[in-house]
C-alpha cells in the first residue's frame, strides 16, 4: 500500500506556515501534495534520494523514518521544483518554509541533524 503524499507532513505545521506566509492552507496543501507526487512520478523518491546521496559532496540525508526522508540540500535544488510547479514568489517561499518547519519538527526517532538546516535548504519526502 502506498502512503499518502502528505503522510510526512503535520497538518498543524502546514497551517502555521500558511498563516505566517499569507497563503491559504488549502493552496499550500495542494502545492505540497503536487510536489510530492511529482517526485514520486519522476524519478521516484528512493531514486532521487540515492542520486543526491551520490552526487553531492556532503550527504544530504540528515534523518529518516520508515515514512519519510529528511534532507538538507543546496538551495538551488529547489529552483527546479518551484519552476516546474510554476509558483510565484510567495508560494515558493511558503513551500520551502513548510519543508523547513516540518524537518525541524521531525520526530525524535528521525535523528534529524537540525544544524544542517541552518545552512542548507530542508526537503522532506514522504516515502511511498
Amino acid at each position: 500500500m502506498t502512503r499518502d503524499e502528505l503522510a510526512a507532513f503535520d497538518e498543524a505545521v502546514v497551517e502555521s506556515v500558511a498563516a505566517e506566509r499569507d497563503v491559504s492552507t488549502e493552496r499550500l496543501t495542494d502545492v505540497v501534495r503536487t510536489h510530492q507526487a511529482n517526485v514520486r512520478d519522476l524519478p521516484g523518491v528512493e531514486d532521487i534520494v540515492y542520486e543526491w546521496r551520490n552526487y553531492f559532496h556532503r550527504d544530504p540525508l540528515v534523518g529518516r523514518t520508515d515514512g519519510a526522508y529528511y534532507l538538507a540540500l543546496p538551495a538551488h535544488v529547489w529552483e527546479e521544483f518551484t519552476d516546474d510547479l510554476a509558483l510565484g514568489d510567495a508560494e515558493s517561499a511558503a513551500l520551502l518554509a513548510v519543508h523547513d518547519a516540518q524537518a525541524r519538527a521531525a520526530p525524535g526517532d528521525a535523528g534529524v541533524e537540525t544544524a544542517r538546516l541552518d545552512t542548507d535548504a530542508a526537503l522532506v519526502l514522504t516515502r511511498p
